[in-house]
């Protein structure tokens, strides 16, 4: 699972000057419809969303809005859902006639990226979810954790932006209740998550605080006392108070675990719908994707099971594979460290290999940190985070080491192989160094090819002989059933009625992952509808395409040059990704 972080086009003035030298390498100016160009719209994009993400905007390293935060009122969502229709609009009016390759690619991109916040915006489910992963609180939270400045004035501007917490919170405390007035009421599982951690990070020593560890140059103390005042006086109360509002009037008309997906929502199946094109840009029923799961779960119950536990552990069955991981101390993580030892070590081999998988290689460096304490709980078990723009922080790969007691050792390879390398270190930091492209294409978020891309990595993996053993091998096969079976119980809750425990059963007789992972994971289906659905449907179009290009290209097909096409463009649908494929196929040729 990655996070999107930003870069800058090159623009030296500021969004308040009205003036912008991007710098791009583009073709000369044309114009192509309605008076702006291709260029003009992409800048216009940008900008709308770091004015609509402004918290997301600063972790990028764009600081244009640090003192700003997110507003849930009508009319200014009304005005930024206009904008983003203004700009997929412009962009489909467009003169495609004498665009470049690249254009065309921006245009495209463009359309789908300013469509999906225009219709997040419209269907107000993705605005502000009470959820442990992307809820308003985490826009704070977490966000501020990972800021980085370069001087004074910045760091007084977050100061700004961190008064109108209280304001910020009452604002998305009145959007959720006006949801609830809708008849667009949670499921309580992710709410109660999401009140763990507000009680915990209000009940965190100060100084581990997420708003007091941003490094500022030249202070000598002021800028934090000022801080450590507001979090005192302003930010914990206020976040407290959110709490407190959430369980008065929201808690109350949450839809419990026998109604927790969205089918029992008022309009929940339109919603579903629209969030299944956003996360894999396939024209599939949740039916059919549904099948689409079962198929893939009953192919590898069928097979690798068997094959893998026969040399891991002399098994003769699956029962007897899922006993083994599910019972043997050994394959259990004793701390922390040793936990974080494990990931750095898959990484070096992983860094030692690449080069005769891959052509582009990314520069920046991939660090290993762990999940915050305070959010660990209700996280899953990795994510990934670019680097900002000025690179003053490295790729990094959060590693969640809550109970590490409880951890399968064997998952864990292929978790680093995923979130960090060949995984998405390599797809989102290798589009964050791209060059003469709009900066929003190499911060685009297209779940299915950088998911797709992630559990693509967890087998190429093995192709590339990372796997230190068959027991480590037996979590690739894991996590890949762990995938089909997301496709089986996201369909299930979202479409078909499943019960959370239904759910929470199917992955217990499916896979051997744990049962904290598992309860965790399906809390994550329930609060982020059908992003789930991401990670295997774009993995099966991304080992799709390379079956085409090897059958098309025979003894001319190159595996570097086909993991270049994968990742050297950025982040794209899934139809566009197939048509740069195509042309890369006609190039070789």
């Amino acid at each position: 699972m990655s996070a999107t972080s930003g870069r800058s086009s090159g623009r030296t003035a500021s969004r308040r000057s009205g003036a912008w030298d991007t710098g791009w390498s583009w073709s000369e100016a044309r114009y192509y419809g309605r008076g702006m160009t291709l260029q003009d719209l992409a800048d216009r994009f940008w900008d709308t969303r770091n004015r609509y993400s402004p918290t997301i905007a600063t972790v990028s390293g764009v600081h244009d809005y640090d003192d700003e935060l997110r507003r849930f009122d009508d009319e200014w969502l009304g005005e930024m859902g206009a904008a983003f229709a203004d700009i997929a609009d412009r962009a489909r009016a467009l003169d495609t006639s004498g665009m470049t390759t690249q254009e065309r690619i921006t245009r495209e991109l463009l359309i789908y990226e300013a469509s999906n916040y225009a219709r997040e915006i419209e269907t107000r489910y993705l605005v502000a979810p009470i959820d442990p992963f992307i809820g308003p609180h985490t826009r704070i939270l977490g966000d501020s954790r990972q800021n980085t400045v370069s001087d004074r004035s910045q760091a007084d501007m977050l100061l700004r932006r961190y008064e109108r917490i209280p304001e910020y919170l009452e604002g998305a405390l009145a959007f959720h209740r006006e949801n609830v007035a809708r008849g667009m009421t949670p499921a309580l599982a992710p709410v109660t998550r999401v009140l763990a951690q507000l009680d915990a990070y209000v009940a965190s020593p100060l100084n581990a605080d997420p708003f007091l560890v941003l490094q500022v140059p030249g202070d000598e103390g002021s800028w934090r006392e000022r801080g450590s005042r507001l979090v005192t006086d302003v930010i914990r109360p206020a976040v407290a108070a959110y709490a407190d509002g959430i369980r008065s009037h929201v808690v109350p008309h949450s839809r419990g675990d026998d109604r927790c997906g969205l089918v029992w929502m008022e309009g929940g199946e339109e919603v579903y719908g629209t969030l299944i094109e956003k996360y894999t840009q396939l024209d599939l029923t949740p039916q059919r994707i549904h099948e689409i799961g079962l198929e893939w779960a009953t192919q590898i119950n069928a097979s690798e099971w068997v094959e893998i536990g026969r040399e891991a552990f002399g098994a003769s069955a699956k029962e007897e594979v899922f006993d083994r991981l599910h019972t043997d101390p050994a394959l259990r993580f004793a701390s922390e460290d040793e936990m974080l030892a494990h990931a750095r070590s898959a990484i070096e081999r992983a860094w030692a290999a690449v080069d005769d998988w891959f052509g582009a290689r990314p520069d920046t460096p991939c660090d290993v940190v762990p999940v915050p304490t305070a959010q660990a709980p209700a996280m899953p078990p990795a994510y990934y985070l670019m680097p900002p723009i000025d690179r003053s922080r490295p790729g990094t790969y959060f590693l969640n080491t809550y109970r590490p007691e409880e951890r399968n050792r064997y998952e864990y390879e292929a978790i680093t192989f995923h979130e960090a390398i060949p995984g998405h270190h390599f797809d989102r930091s290798l589009a964050a160094e791209l060059e003469g492209i709009p900066t929003f294409r190499r911060y685009a978020q297209v779940f299915a090819h950088t998911e797709g891309w992630g559990l693509y990595s967890e087998r190429l993996a093995d192709e590339m002989g990372l796997y230190s053993s068959p027991v480590d091998r037996l979590g690739m096969v894991s996590a890949d059933a762990w995938r089909a079976a997301r496709l089986v119980t996201d369909t299930g809750m979202h479409a078909l009625g499943w019960s959370r425990q239904q759910a929470i059963d199917f992955f217990r007789e499916w896979t051997p992952i744990g049962l904290l992972t598992i309860e965790q994971e399906v809390d994550r289906y329930i609060g982020m509808a059908a992003q789930a659905l991401s990670y295997k449907m774009g993995q099966l179009e991304i080992m799709r395409l390379r079956r085409i290009a090897e059958q098309e290209l025979g003894g001319r097909f190159d595996i570097r040059g086909f993991h270049d096409q994968m990742l050297t463009h950025g982040a794209m649908p899934l139809p566009m990704l197939t048509t740069a494929v195509e042309d890369w196929i006609a190039s070789v040729r």
